[in-house]
């Protein structure tokens, strides 16, 4: 391997290895760029067990279950949904 090419390797990965900030409902998450949607919902606070993570893309929308693995982008934008009933007051 010459040098440029171990210096893309090594590049590369260290990209993967960094943090990148995201958005789940408006805030701002810092998140190893490799993650679980479950790991994501929690470092916002949320419990996977009663929310679910969804990525909006105009029309389009992409829910995870908690182990599902996520490969995140600096600035990507996500929404949470309440998982089971809805208590009533």
């Amino acid at each position: 391997m010459d040098g440029v090419d171990e210096k893309q390797e090594i590049d590369e990965r260290d990209l993967q290895e960094r943090d990148v900030t995201v958005k789940i409902d408006d805030h701002p998450v810092t998140s190893p760029r490799k993650t679980t949607a479950g790991e994501l919902l929690e470092r916002d606070g949320l419990d996977p067990a009663q929310r679910q993570l969804v990525k909006v893309e105009g029309r389009d929308t992409k829910k995870y279950a908690p182990g599902d693995e996520l490969t995140l982008h600096p600035g990507e934008e996500f929404i949470t949904l309440a998982v089971g009933p809805t208590p009533l007051s």
